[in-house]
């Protein structure tokens, strides 16, 4: 009896699942139980065209969305040669002023290694005009009076010529 029970119940719960699960006969879609105001065929029409509008929301929606996605990534991609633009301009910039410190460091390098230059230059020759010898020093002493004596020899050719 147990048995009995237990195949009955099993049955009976299978043929409810199976009902309810595929109502594709024609009871429910030629009008049978409801008489064709619920789940007959105007109601898949209804239905259908709601999709349709759905479908149409949805893909208007979805061509909404690519849009923005597509106008996002562009300011995206904007903003982003913006932004290296700024970074080549200001790179540009530092090179330039690291240009203008190295020549201003070279030149005033040369100017300094110049004036170094000089300062020896002279140094070298007051140091040689200090060790010259005595009988050159002694040459200017005499090349004076011969001057005067060529003046002397000169003022009276002069004179002579005038006379």
């Amino acid at each position: 009896m147990m048995m009995k029970t237990i195949i009955v119940s099993i049955a009976t719960a299978v043929l409810a699942v199976g009902c309810v699960a595929f109502p594709d006969d024609g009871s429910y879609r030629q009008g049978g139980y409801y008489g064709g105001s619920y789940g007959g065929y105007d109601h898949d029409r209804r239905y259908d065209r709601d999709n349709d509008h759905r479908y149409d929301r949805n893909n208007e929606r979805d061509r909404w969305e690519r849009e923005r996605a597509y106008r996002l990534q562009q300011a995206r991609l904007e903003q982003q040669r913006r932004q290296q633009q700024i970074d080549r301009d200001r790179q540009h910039q530092r090179d330039w002023q690291q240009r203008e410190r190295q020549e201003r460091a070279d030149r005033q390098r040369r100017e300094r290694e110049q004036e170094r230059l000089q300062q020896v230059q002279r140094h070298t020759w007051e140091q040689r005009q200090q060790q010259k010898p005595s009988w050159q020093n002694n040459d200017k002493k005499w090349e004076q009076p011969n001057q005067r004596r060529d003046d002397k020899k000169r003022d009276r050719r002069r004179e002579n010529e005038r006379d």
